[in-house]
């Protein structure tokens, strides 16, 4: 502190700036305030402290306050825009402790706010800052100490302070008491702010995830009913409607229909398993299952779509049977992700091959394509949900490799990619096996 006496001795700084400098310039102008300042009022409000219950936390401080500095009268002052709030006090006469404010008129401490620095009177009687208070005729304060509570970003919120009801000099090692309590202050300031912040947080995350939940209520009936309606009604009328050249137009149109209401059937169903993995929540029914017969079926399944695209489906397993513990509709979920992805991405002429291998304590299985691959910096985003390499070749929603990695972790299992571009792509997943 600047103009400090020795250990003991009396400070006669009325605040931290040169010795005596507002004390003996008496006609000196007050210092603009920043007590309005927009950016140090919205710190004050984050803080979630005005008008808050007393903690205990505070009043342990503004007690040692008092004992250490010998002064009847400590506070922890949050300086507001047009009142002081005494988030603590020890000392304080009725009404005022009851009341826990005082209009800015009675406020010594937002002069300490205002200059951002210790503010030190030995007498307030007729001080050039203070000397109009009406604390001074009215409650008898004559010397006042107030440390400012500085935020990270240096705004000043309120002070820790002492009073007195007679005139006397603040010792240096007592001002340096104060500064540290102040600290402690400070720190609990802050901590009170990180957890108002994390309440605000979650608040918004619970309404964001309520608004979650009604989104996913329509979808998954107001939605996919009439979806589901659709596509039975364009369904029946394919089948009943004569296969006539006449009515080929006809037709045509029917197909458009229901492959349409199919693919947003599809949709609807990864919104929902989607909203399913966020929550935790994905349905798997697991149990003792052949794993070559589930690659059989899949392939099954599978093939004939790869060979529509001129693609050759190889599929590769072991000879004996792999018995493992899994959803069979979930894991033909992934593969049907999986093998679909390299159909969309490898050209005419291309090789898919589905392998099934044994691990150590659990069931591998992968998909290789002969495609373009995919660049290293699009790895690290490749399972992201409704993330896409090529965004403008409508590839679909950017949900099928988010939804195969959030199926296979439901199991316990791992998937990952490996690729080189321009030849080719894998993915490989694991499912324990049964005896695991």
């Amino acid at each position: 502190m600047k103009g400090a006496a020795g250990a003991g001795e009396a400070v006669h700084t009325t605040c931290m700036h040169p010795p005596d400098m507002i004390e003996n310039a008496p006609n000196m102008a007050r210092p603009a305030s920043p007590v309005h300042d927009p950016e140090r009022l919205a710190e004050l409000r984050a803080t979630a402290l005005l008008d808050s219950p007393t903690e205990e936390a505070f009043d342990r401080l503004t007690r040692l306050a008092s004992k250490l500095l010998q002064a009847p009268i400590s506070t922890v002052t949050l300086v507001d825009a047009d009142r002081q709030f005494y988030l603590s006090c020890t000392g304080i006469p009725e009404p005022l402790a009851s009341a826990r404010e005082t209009p800015m008129e009675m406020s010594f401490c937002k002069h300490t706010v205002v200059l951002g620095e210790p503010l030190i009177i030995p007498d307030t009687r007729g001080h050039p800052i203070v000397g109009d208070n009406p604390a001074i005729e009215g409650f008898g304060v004559q010397a006042y100490a107030g440390i400012p509570l500085l935020t990270p970003s240096g705004h000043a919120l309120g002070t820790l302070c002492v009073m007195d009801f007679v005139p006397r000099q603040w010792t240096e090692d007592q001002v340096s008491s104060l500064t540290d309590l102040a600290a402690a202050v400070s720190t609990e300031i802050e901590l009170r702010m990180d957890i108002a912040e994390r309440t605000r947080v979650e608040a918004a995350l619970h309404r964001a995830v309520h608004m979650r939940d009604e989104v996913l209520g329509v979808v998954s009936h107001d939605l996919r009913n009439p979806v589901h309606t659709v596509s039975l009604r364009a369904g029946f009328l394919l089948d009943t409607l004569p296969e006539d050249p006449r009515r080929a137009a006809e037709r045509k149109q029917l197909g458009i229909i229901l492959r349409a209401a199919e693919q947003m059937d599809r949709l609807i169903r990864d919104l929902l398993d989607v909203a399913s993995i966020t929550s935790g929540h994905l349905p798997v029914e697991r149990g003792p299952y052949d794993a070559v017969g589930l690659a059989r079926a899949a392939c099954e399944t599978l093939q004939p779509l790869a060979h529509e695209r001129e693609l050759r489906f190889e599929l590769r397993t072991p000879p004996d049977p792999l018995p493992v513990l899994a959803d069979p509709d979930r894991v033909h979920q992934v593969l049907s992700n999986l093998v679909g992805n390299a159909i969309k991405f490898t050209p005419a002429g291309g090789l898919i091959t589905l392998r099934l291998e044994t691990g150590e304590r659990e069931a591998c299985f992968s998909v290789s394509d002969t495609g373009p691959g995919i660049a290293p910096d699009d790895i690290t985003h490749i399972f992201d949900q409704f993330w896409q390499a090529d965004r403008s070749g409508r590839h679909g929603a950017g949900l099928g490799l988010a939804i195969a990695r959030g199926i296979v972790e439901a199991h316990g299992g791992q998937i990952r990619v490996a690729s080189t571009p321009g030849a080719g792509t894998t993915f490989t997943f694991t499912i324990p096996l049964a005896e695991a």
